[in-house]
């Protein structure tokens, strides 16, 4: 285990010219992806296929692998255009994020009312921002994040770079000014690629993922919290 003052020490060197925090959001600050998974099995289902919930969490949610990947892994012929199982699932999941069974993380909101004493806050998400929007307003927490973008807000989606750098652009800041908080291997491969340093927090769902790379890996929300609050 990682020393914790280390920890603290190699937080703020790498965090000393930063001036904004852009945050990854399903998974890092809400416990979404459960619902993702369920959205896109309700629908895989209506074709009679069933998603593999163990294989989701390492090809869809960390690798970005999406509806392509599971039909080229499965060699699936659902006689069904993959554009419109993408629909099929946005509207089961937006439904999922206006009842408020989504909930933040116990501690999602206590990092970015610290973070936000020292840098600007973005959200930079793979999920629209309707639907962020709807999950941070029934946790009263939309506030806390002037800068929200979503699926809508970027042509290529991660592990392209190009969210994170329309998100530096908005909150007026370059790049290498930027750090990023994720939880994926996509969202990895995108802030390195778009030159922002980036911090991995560890879960139940990304626990055996190599994320090679990182600036840093804190081992979850809670040690990132205890030592950023330190």
């Amino acid at each position: 285990m990682t020393d914790p003052s280390s920890l603290k020490n190699r937080l703020h060197s790498l965090l000393t010219h930063c001036k904004a925090a852009i945050l990854d959001f399903d998974g890092l600050l809400a416990d979404s992806e459960p619902f993702h998974y369920r959205a896109y099995n309700e629908v895989f289902e209506r074709y009679g296929h069933t998603l593999d919930q163990e294989e989701y969490w390492v090809e869809w949610t960390s690798k970005g692998k999406g509806i392509a990947g599971e039909i080229e892994r499965h060699n699936l012929n659902l006689d069904v255009d993959p554009a419109d199982l993408r629909k099929q699932k946005f509207e089961v999941y937006s439904r999922f994020c206006q009842s408020g069974e989504i909930k933040l993380f116990p501690l999602a909101q206590s990092m970015a009312e610290t973070l936000s004493v020292k840098y600007k806050l973005a959200i930079a998400s793979g999920s629209w921002a309707k639907d962020i929007r709807y999950i941070l307003e029934n946790a009263s927490a939309l506030n806390l994040f002037p800068v929200i973008l979503g699926k809508e807000s970027a042509v290529k989606e991660k592990p392209h770079p190009d969210i994170f750098i329309n998100a530096a652009e908005k909150l007026g800041c370059a790049p290498f000014e930027c750090f990023v908080l994720e939880d994926a291997l996509k969202g990895l491969h995108a802030a390195k690629e778009a030159g922002m340093p980036c911090i991995i927090l560890r879960n139940p769902l990304n626990r055996n993922i190599n994320f090679a790379g990182a600036e840093l890996i804190f081992e979850s929300l809670e040690d990132f919290v205890s030592v950023l609050q330190d």
